[in-house]
């Protein structure tokens, strides 16, 4: 409504309201293809030749730029990391279409950081070691709290069986399971994570297991669980 027919909210707060991000502290950003308008205080105005139908949908109501387009936008203000970080967080979501990206990419060839945005599809395509934003959650706290950084998602031989494990200090013999939400949820995969944690004991190895809603609401109890453990196997 401030910017005239055809805006949308953008860039980190499109972003906000996707839920990918938190919400920016300054002046809400918006992008329309309206030449002559003036953004009034309180917003940051980005004006474009096009801004096309399907790239904007709506939230709540309000006209806001599609997951694809946002990402786009978002090289304006983030850096490789970040942007890495809101892929993930997408794909979490169930947000995340990379046909979408890569044709949005495509539709916006020419600005000037889009390749700050392929290194973070890099990062986040499916041959990476960090594969949820959970895991990256979890990290974000080891260092602060102390604890040091695991490997991720290695194979452990056990019994004759090798086993996928999210996080592992070898040398204290300790295993961290994280769960999403949406992951180990059919009854197969609940046997089969049981199994994995059986084995893992008798070969010596402790399992601890975490949901997401423990390690975004009880980020200190995770930490000091996790702290004991490694201190158990030293």
């Amino acid at each position: 409504m401030a910017a005239g027919p055809g805006a949308a909210v953008s860039h980190v707060d499109a972003a906000a309201a996707w839920a990918l991000m938190n919400p920016g502290l300054g002046a809400v950003h918006v992008t329309t293809p309206r030449r002559s308008r003036t953004g009034p205080a309180g917003i940051r105005l980005h004006r474009v030749r096009c801004l096309d139908d399907d790239e904007v949908t709506s939230i709540r109501g309000i006209p806001v730029t599609t997951v694809a387009r946002t990402v786009i936008d978002l090289t304006d203000v983030l850096g490789t990391q970040r942007l890495a970080r809101v892929l993930r967080e997408a794909d979490y979501l169930r947000l995340l279409d990379l046909s979408a990206v890569d044709g949005a990419m495509v539709r916006a060839h020419g600005r000037k950081r889009l390749a700050n945005l392929e290194a973070a599809l890099e990062i986040h395509r499916p041959t990476t070691v960090l594969r949820s934003e959970l895991e990256h959650r979890f990290l974000a706290l080891c260092r602060p709290a102390g604890v040091p950084e695991p490997e991720l998602n290695v194979r452990i031989r056990v019994d004759g069986r090798s086993y996928e494990v999210d996080c592992l200090w070898r040398r204290q013999r300790l295993v961290v399971e994280l769960d999403g939400a949406t992951a180990h949820e059919t009854r197969r995969a609940f046997e089969s994570d049981r199994e994995r944690d059986a084995a893992l004991v008798a070969a010596g190895f402790r399992s601890l297991r975490y949901t997401w809603r423990r390690v975004a609401r009880q980020p200190e109890a995770v930490m000091r669980e996790v702290r004991s453990a490694l201190a158990l196997g030293r």
